[in-house]
């Protein structure tokens, strides 16, 4: 009898013991999870071979893409998971020089028209600033982005993408946000650049931060 009533209590400490770890979970299986990729192919150094837009000699940028866990529903708002990201990097750049800026000039009174009705420009001119010359330059902006549900057709089971019935919770759903990356200087081409990130998973007195970086060699 004695080690029936052993067996017993140990069987209910252990469900004890299981219910108070799950409460301290906030997000599905304990595991508040980030992962950081870019549109370009990954080496076996998992270095992110990344060639960036570009518009001109300081304005590159490129794609940063941010995945995560949820949390549970006890830690939701009206449904919605709370989750943001804030980024930051190794490397930044200064302008060296004055800023051009090249724009055309209009005139509606002689300026003349397409045949679909658009206007023609008379002229261009090139404005030049000064002010910014010394500045210092951040490739990324450190304000935070808030994520989203990735997937909403195949987590509420909506027809549409972007709209469907009132949900009343999010389950096991990827959430997702992208962060542009830039601008960047032509001469950042063939550096290795760090970008962190630091993501709040809220979930009031029990939030959580998960840190994460990525290695980018810029092409």
């Amino acid at each position: 009898m004695k080690f029936y009533l052993e067996k017993i209590f140990i069987f209910l400490l252990f469900i004890c013991c299981s219910k108070k770890e799950s409460v301290n979970y906030i997000c599905p299986d304990g595991d508040c999870w980030v992962s950081l990729y870019t549109d370009f192919n990954e080496d076996s150094n998992q270095y992110h071979h990344v060639t960036p837009d570009w518009f001109s000699e300081t304005s590159g940028r490129f794609n940063l893409h941010i995945e995560s866990s949820p949390t549970i529903v006890r830690c939701q708002y009206g449904g919605l998971p709370v989750i943001n990201s804030s980024f930051d990097s190794n490397t930044y750049w200064e302008v060296e020089t004055e800023l051009s800026f090249s724009f055309g000039l209009y005139n509606p009174f002689e300026s003349l028209y397409t045949q679909q009705g658009n206007i023609i420009k008379v002229k261009d001119t090139t404005v030049t600033l000064d002010f910014f010359k010394g500045e210092i330059i951040p490739v990324v902006q450190n304000n935070s982005i808030n994520h989203d549900v990735k997937d909403k057709m195949k987590c509420y089971g909506w027809t549409n993408p972007n709209s469907g019935p009132t949900f009343n919770e999010t389950g096991n759903c990827i959430m997702y946000s992208k962060r542009i990356i830039g601008p960047l200087i032509k001469k950042m081409i063939g550096d290795t650049i760090s970008i962190y990130s630091k993501t709040f998973f809220d979930c009031g007195e029990r939030s959580e931060y998960v840190k994460d970086s990525i290695k980018i060699i810029i092409n």
